[in-house]
């Protein structure tokens, strides 16, 4: 079972799902991919844009503006991510920085445009407008896209929470519970042992697994993997790879395949957690009097 907390306020934080590595490159694809297609629909009623594969200038300078504008647009998540590594970032200031990556594109293609005489015409006023027009189309039609489904992605994970919040209230005390605390110390959600399987880290989150009716969910907390590794010490969770903690009265048995070592857990949809050698003896050492099946010889754990 599982209780949550939750935070309301108007500098709220960022969708989590939009800072992850996975979520930020696949932006850039989305965009790329969507402006092709929109430039497409566009150009013959447009008398900015000179996209098109003639003549070849043209051709060249679109070849060429893409890789410009994806070196751009690659450089921007690189530092987004990045200063979301060390501070939270609220909605406002994502909201700015997709400003800044919206002003960005749009003078590279003024720029274009003019250094390479591509329309012919010299860079007016109403041509400024126009671009400033269309790039913001081409930027913020994916982007509320990306948006939403983070929003509903996150907002899945809090019903789930709030379900089982219920069900612990109704319940009759004595559950044992294991508490998780944000990078800011504040509580965020206590699982109920039994319902949990492993934590997974990725990027500057931790993912926590745990059962609800039947079925394997999960709840993405900013966390480093180092803070809950040292908060669970001494419970039936152990740390068993550099991405993983495992419940270990959830393995079901361990496995060798191919000089890798890896657990099965009890629960159908679980992956298989790989061990690495740096943690190997800690989890042997906490299973041995366990019904488990031991665990291979220590040279066929992985890295």
């Amino acid at each position: 079972m599982i209780i949550f907390a939750s935070e309301n306020n108007m500098f709220m934080e960022v969708p989590k799902f939009l800072l992850r590595k996975k979520y930020l490159l696949e932006s850039v694809l989305f965009i790329v991919l969507f402006s092709i297609l929109f430039m497409a629909i566009y150009r013959p009623f447009s008398a900015t844009a000179w996209f098109g594969l003639r003549p070849l200038s043209h051709f060249l300078a679109t070849l060429a503006f893409y890789a410009v504008g994806l070196v751009v647009m690659l450089g921007s998540k690189y530092l987004l991510y990045r200063v979301h590594s060390v501070r939270a970032l609220t909605v406002r200031g994502y909201l700015l920085w997709i400003v800044g990556e919206f002003l960005a594109v749009a003078l590279i293609y003024l720029l274009f445009t003019a250094g390479f005489e591509l329309r012919g015409t010299a860079i007016d006023a109403r041509l400024v407008l126009r671009v400033f027009f269309c790039v913001a189309l081409i930027l913020a039609i994916p982007y509320t896209i990306i948006t939403l489904y983070a929003g509903y992605r996150v907002q899945a994970e809090e019903l789930n929470l709030m379900k089982l919040n219920r069900a612990l209230e109704q319940e009759a005390g004595g559950s044992r519970l294991v508490h998780f605390n944000d990078n800011n110390g504040v509580l965020k959600m206590s699982v109920d042992a039994d319902t949990l399987y492993y934590i997974e880290s990725q990027d500057n989150y931790v993912r926590i697994y745990y059962e609800l009716d039947g079925k394997l969910v999960s709840y993405m907390l900013r966390c480093k993997t180092q803070r809950i590794e040292e908060s669970l010490a001494g419970t039936a969770l152990i740390r068993c790879h550099r991405s993983y903690i495992v419940n270990t009265h959830k393995i079901k048995f361990y496995k060798n395949n191919h000089d890798r070592a890896t657990i099965v857990l009890t629960h159908a949809d679980a992956k298989q957690i790989p061990v690495s050698k740096s943690y190997y003896k800690a989890v042997t050492e906490l299973v041995a009097a366990s019904a488990c099946p031991p665990l291979p010889t220590a040279e066929a754990a992985t890295e």
